[in-house]
């Protein structure tokens, strides 16, 4: 007996080839045009770092303002810290933090435990 075939017949290997095609090709069109960069960013940028050097600054002026006992200005006063991704490229908005803020982590300062200051002084 002879089956009438009348469809076309496809093999599942050439569908996967194609399929993978498809994906290098969106993958090359994205890198050239530099969404792959926008991709890359969103994908990792969701976390990032607080950006050392804007850390560094506000730890210096809270170990000043606590060397002098200014326990006012280590709880009112605001940086505006940055967030980084990896390469050290800006990424999302500045995020306000204080000398009590963990993330500066100026109790930890040996002028700021030399004064008694630490974050129970703010709520005092």
């Amino acid at each position: 007996m002879k089956q009438d075939k009348r469809g076309v017949e496809i093999n599942i290997s050439t569908i996967i080839i194609v399929i993978l095609a498809v994906l290098v090709l969106v993958i090359l069109a994205l890198y050239f045009t530099g969404g792959m960069k926008t991709l890359f960013s969103q994908i990792t940028g969701i976390g990032g770092s607080y950006s050392a050097t804007d850390i560094e600054n506000a730890q210096t002026v809270c170990a000043i303002r606590c060397s002098a006992n200014d326990v006012n200005y280590f709880c009112t006063h605001e940086f505006n810290i940055r967030k980084v991704d990896k390469n050290g490229q800006i990424i999302g908005e500045t995020e306000t933090l204080f000398c009590s803020s963990d993330e500066i982590g100026a109790e930890r300062l040996a002028e700021c435990k030399a004064a008694g200051i630490s974050k129970a002084s703010c709520t005092a």
